[in-house]
């Protein structure tokens, strides 16, 4: 399980033709702080009106107010909407400016010690250099594009460390006590290294003085610098007017002045009128200005002090004391905010706080103002050691403004995993929402739109050499006018698999199972299945057999009605016996192979009478190619179908000589014996056929980059394709994509709809800066569009922005296909802008990522052993 966020910057809005009847439109708001004391300063908004140089309704707007940065803490970045015009005439609030002493990066919970965005490793500056953002600074590359960083890699002449070794073309020593180098000068002791034409050596207070263009590096930090002055104990220095650039960071900037103090291992980088980032370029994307910019070896976090933080060399904002990662350490702190405009929602701010609470949890709290419908929290906590991981999250709106009646809405979700030794191990999993519409108003991560219902289950696993057994609870929140169905309260499993000699086995499952009706306490039901496997196995390369006798027995305890007795034995045996034989034969002129696998299956269960079993657990299976092979039609165990039937199938399979899978393709049909008298619900899962539809599915790929997967259920009666899907993708590589695919399905399970669906999707990178990504799915029985998506994208070196709108189908929860063909549903139409910032977290905005947004994500159908 991975958990990660990145942070960037995201404004999400809608343009509108009118603004609000009591606000100007050309309103727009100056905010500035001015510092009262050490630790607290005054923040004020002040709405200004006739600035129509500014001011635009429902457009983007980026205005600096320019200020000394010994009075004012703020510099105003605005981004002005429609509904903004709503707020109050002046806001003013005092705030601690401990508030803003870090942008901190989240925690991952994949380890013990989660480290923060942890796929994203620390860059050396020789990696850097070679990828296309090309950071390391001129002054470290040769005219040859070698770096000069090969300095570090000097071998130390002496073995002890603390020896001075000093190579120059001329060197003139006065008194033993004073000594000068000109031309080609090296200074090297342990792994300090300084390159310059001139230098010069004290031994009265035993200081290394250099004068002039030089270079100095200590495997940490190279610098460019006029003017340094070293201990010749290598304890400390003092370098002026440099560039450096920090080799583990891949980060470069300037100082006025830079003091290097080391000690045991440690040091502690101390640069006064500096400025760091991780971007290239005279005005890189996002820089850091401050007075003073700490940077410790050993530690995860530089520090700023009266920081300015700046956007393409404009200040955007002021912050006394400022942290910035130099690895992937994780610290408390502010992430960066997320404004958000929708019709549905209004004007949506997110301010989420993180808490570094330990190096095994952790906890992040989100504040989300929506103007149309109030305040809502949402409260992140996470766990983990070894043998537990823990998600919890809370998210409470105390009354939504857009309902007429006061109501509060809630999402709960907790998630647990537990390993307690090799045998034993539990799962928890349990989503709360306070009404069908929460998810489809709100959105969550976790769940998707589509659900019809949200699944909770908790469990406890034994796993021993023979024998497995489970304890299991189950539960439903339907999200709609469905039939919730039975809790499973508990169920009970065991199996157990016995080794005999002469090819024989034995197998046992045994369940017992209590279902209770979640709208009836008096419906409930208790179940108890006991079901012995006798197996005779015969294994071959060229083929193999399976023959298995079981005998199911099952006692149902129920709540009688009109349909149900209260107490049902029922009495089955089964016979199934199952051959493969495996074929193959060279292609390609020998380098490649063919395989053909025919298959033959024989299934025999005899009909008994269960109508008056209740149905708690069970359901008619999907079908396709491969569930022509399987024992049962229905899931669970309240319906055991009768089956006198025989199954015929092959897959034949084409490699080539790396053995990578060109295609596969599979045929399958079942020939009825007898008919099926078992039905589930009515009549249309009785089988009165003498075959089954023809399955066949087909997976082939085309030089690596062409896929096509396809799947068909052809009834040779009706001459009719009853389902079929088929989807072609071309792959260029993980970063371009073209998909199209189709879906047909007649006579959805329960009811007469229809569904015939098309649908597109492409992630394509257009030049070395533009890349788009997008997806479009339409019902072709209605001509409407479900879900479509189109995303631009234009990245630089260090920043990225991204627009992109969506429009998808709203779920309509008061109704279902049990109510008759659905009414037309409004759509949901958005657009938004995202601005990254590749340098100060990981996030790379990659374009697939906007795949798996909306109703319908991105997935790869095809399953070829490559």
């Amino acid at each position: 399980m991975r958990i990660s966020r990145s942070r960037v910057f995201i404004f999400f809005f809608k343009s509108r033709e009118s603004a609000s009847a009591t606000h100007s439109p050309r309103t727009c708001i100056l905010s500035f702080a001015t510092k009262l004391l050490p630790s607290l300063f005054i923040y004020i908004e002040l709405p200004i009106s006739d600035a129509t140089q500014i001011a635009r309704t429902g457009k983007l707007l980026y205005y600096t107010f320019l200020c000394e940065p010994n009075r004012i803490l703020y510099s105003a970045f605005m981004m002005l909407l429609p509904s903004v015009h709503a707020c109050k005439p002046l806001r003013l609030s005092l705030c601690v400016t401990a508030l803003f002493a870090a942008f901190s990066l989240p925690a991952n919970a994949d380890t013990e010690q989660p480290a923060s965005d942890a796929a994203a490793p620390v860059v050396t500056g020789a990696q850097m250099a070679n990828n296309a953002c090309h950071v390391t600074p001129s002054w470290l590359v040769d005219d040859n594009g070698q770096e000069r960083l090969r300095l570090i890699h000097t071998e130390q002449d002496s073995d002890n460390v603390n020896d001075i070794i000093v190579r120059a073309d001329d060197t003139q020593v006065v008194a033993n006590r004073f000594a000068e180098f000109n031309g080609n000068v090296l200074f090297v002791q342990g792994n300090q290294r300084i390159a310059t034409s001139s230098a010069s050596f004290n031994q009265v207070n035993n200081q290394f003085r250099a004068d002039g263009s030089l270079t100095y590096t200590d495997g940490y930090i190279a610098v460019k610098a006029e003017q340094i002055e070293a201990d010749a104990n290598g304890e400390t220095a003092l370098i002026l007017d440099s560039e450096y650039f920090l080799i583990p960071r891949a980060a470069l900037g300037t100082a006025g002045r830079i003091e290097i103090q080391a000690a045991e291992d440690n040091r502690l980088i101390t640069l006064h009128d500096g400025t760091f980032t991780t971007c290239p370029g005279e005005r890189p994307a996002w820089q850091i200005r401050a007075s003073e910019i700490e940077v410790n070896e050993n530690e995860s976090w530089g520090t700023a002090r009266n920081a300015q933080f700046r956007l393409f060399n404009v200040p955007v904002l002021y912050i006394p004391r400022f942290t910035f990662p130099l690895n992937d350490e994780r610290k408390s702190g502010f992430l960066y905010p997320t404004i958000r405009s929708s019709a549905r929602n209004g004007v949506e701010l997110e301010v989420p706080y993180y808490f570094n609470l330990a190096a095994n949890y952790d906890l992040t709290f989100t504040p989300r103002y929506m103007s149309k419908r109030g305040l809502m929290t949402n409260t992140e906590l996470r766990f983990m050691n070894e043998q537990h991981e823990s998600e919890i999250q809370f998210e409470f709106l105390p009354d939504d403004n857009s309902l007429d009646t006061t109501n509060s809405r809630s999402f709960v979700r907790l998630e647990h995993q537990a390993h307690f030794n090799d045998a034993w191990s539990g799962y928890l999993d349990f989503t709360q929402v306070s009404d069908s519409a929460y998810i489809n108003d709100f959105g969550n991560p976790y769940i998707n739109r589509a659900d019809p219902h949200l699944y909770r289950r908790g469990q406890l696993d034994y796993h021993g050499s023979n024998t497995h057994a489970q304890i299991q609870i189950e539960d439903f929140q339907m999200l709609g006018p469905y039939r919730a169905p039975y809790r499973t309260l508990p169920k009970i499993s065991v199996w157990h698999d016995e080794t005999m000699p002469g090819n024989f086995n034995l197998q046992f499952f045994s369940e017992l199972s209590h279902f209770q009706n979640p709208n009836d306490n008096t419906d409930k039901a208790t179940r108890f299945h006991l079901e012995p496997t006798l197996s005779y196995a015969m294994v071959k390369t060229a083929w193999d057999w399976r023959a298995d006798l079981s005998y199911l027995y099952t006692q149902y305890d129920q709540t009688a009605d009109s349909t149900r007795d209260s107490s049902v034995t029922r009495y089955l045996p089964q016979f199934r016996w199952h051959g493969r034989v495996h074929l193959e034969r060279p292609f390609e002129n020998g380098g490649g192979l063919q395989t053909l696998t025919p298959q033959i299956q024989y299934l025999y269960v005899p009909h008994q009478d269960q109508t008056r079993i209740g149905i708690y657990d069970t359901i008619l299976m999907q079908d396709d190619y491969h569930s022509l092979f399987r024992p049962r039609r229905f899931t669970g165990l309240d319906r055991i179908a009768d089956a006198h039937q025989i199954t015929l199938g092959a897959t034949t399979s084409f490699f080539d000589s790396n053995a990578v899978e060109l295609m596969r393709l599979s045929l399958g049909q079942i020939i009825y014996l007898d008919e099926s008298q078992t039905q589930l619900f009515d009549e249309t899962s009785r089988v009165t056929a003498s075959n089954s539809e023809l399955a066949a599915e087909l997976d082939f790929q085309v030089g690596r980059r062409w896929y096509v997967s396809s799947a068909v259920q052809y009834d040779t009666d009706l001459n009719l394709a009853r389902k079929g899907r088929m989807a072609v993708e071309y792959r260029k590589d993980d970063a371009n994509l073209l998909q199209l695919n189709y879906r047909r399905v007649q006579g959805l399970v329960g009811t007469n709809e229809e569904v015939e669906q098309v649908g597109f999707t492409t992630s394509w990178k257009l030049a070395n800066d533009w890349s788009i990504a997008g997806h479009w799915y339409n019902d072709l029985r209605t001509n409407r569009t479900m879900d479509a998506l189109l995303g631009v994208q234009y990245d630089r070196c260090c920043w990225s922005i991204r627009i992109s709108a969506y429009r998808r189908v709203n779920r309509n929860y008061d109704l279902s296909f049990a109510d008759g063909p659905l009414p037309p549903a409004g759509f949901d139409n958005g657009v938004s802008v995202q601005f990254i910032l590749t340098g100060l977290s990981n996030s790379t905005g990659a374009m697939m990522n906007m795949l798996q947004q909306g109703i319908f994500g991105y997935r790869r159908p095809f399953y070829l052993s490559n």
